[in-house]
C-alpha cells in the first residue's frame, strides 16, 4: 500500500497502531518571522496563475515558502519534492512524498527526516490527513534504523492557502485544528510556524 492509499484515518490505527486525536498542541503564539521581499514578489506572481491543480500550487505557493525557510536557514536542512520514501513494505510504507524536509544540508539523499507535507486532494484538507500520518510514522521508523531516533515528528497538510499542521508523538497523531492561513500579501503566520517546527526538530 503506498502512502496515498490512506484515505482514512482509521487505517492509521488498523496498521500501523497510531490513534488520532484533534487538539490544540501548537503554541499560541510565535516568534517574528522576516519576508523577504524575493518571496512577496513571487507571491504576487502567483496571482496570475491558474492555481487549480495541486501541481500549481505546489509550483507557484507551497515551493516558493519552502524555498523562504530554507533561506533563512541556510545549511540547516534539505528539502526533498516527489521522493520515493521507501521505508518498510512489510508495513506498506512506500511511494511517493509531496514534500520532505531532512535535517542534513546539501544532501543527495534523505538522512534524518524531521517534516512531512501533504499537498490536500482536491482542496480538502481532512483527505491528507491519513497519508501524511502514515508519512511521518515511515520516517520516524526510518530514523530509527539509520541509528538516530527521533520520538516527535512534524508534518503538515495544505491547501496551499490553508496549512494544517500534525504532530505525531507515542503513537498518537496530534490533528490541530486551528488551521493557518496564508495569503499572497500574508505568508508570515505560516513561516512563523514552520520556523518553530524547525528550531524544535533540530533542538532535540
Amino acid at each position: 500500500m503506498a502512502y496515498n492509499k490512506f484515505k482514512k484515518l482509521a487505517q492509521l490505527d488498523q496498521i500501523l497502531g497510531v490513534k488520532d486525536l484533534m487538539q490544540t498542541w501548537m503554541p499560541k503564539y510565535f516568534a517574528p518571522t522576516s519576508v523577504s521581499n524575493h518571496l512577496l514578489e513571487n507571491l504576487e506572481d502567483a496571482k496570475n496563475e491558474h492555481l487549480d491543480t495541486e501541481k500549481a500550487k505546489s509550483e507557484f505557493v507551497i515551493t516558493p515558502v519552502l524555498k523562504e525557510l530554507r533561506r533563512n536557514n541556510p545549511n540547516k536542512f534539505s528539502t526533498f519534492s516527489g521522493y520515493a520514501f521507501e521505508v518498510d513494505t512489510s508495513k506498506d510504507l512506500n511511494g511517493f512524498c509531496d514534500f520532505i524536509l531532512s535535517a542534513a544540508a546539501n544532501r543527495s539523499e534523505i538522512v534524518a527526516p524531521i517534516f512531512c507535507l501533504v499537498e490536500a486532494k482536491n482542496d480538502n484538507v481532512n483527505r491528507g490527513l491519513a497519508q501524511c500520518g502514515a508519512e511521518m510514522y515511515a520516517a520516524r521508523l526510518f530514523n530509527q534504523q539509520k541509528g538516530k531516533p527521533c520520538e516527535v515528528m512534524y508534518g503538515c497538510v495544505t491547501t496551499a492557502f490553508l496549512w494544517c499542521f500534525l504532530k505525531l508523538e507515542n503513537n498518537t497523531l496530534y490533528i490541530d485544528p486551528n488551521y493557518v492561513p496564508l495569503t499572497f500579501a500574508e505568508p508570515h503566520k505560516v513561516l512563523a510556524v514552520l520556523q518553530w517546527i524547525l528550531d524544535e526538530s533540530l533542538s532535540r
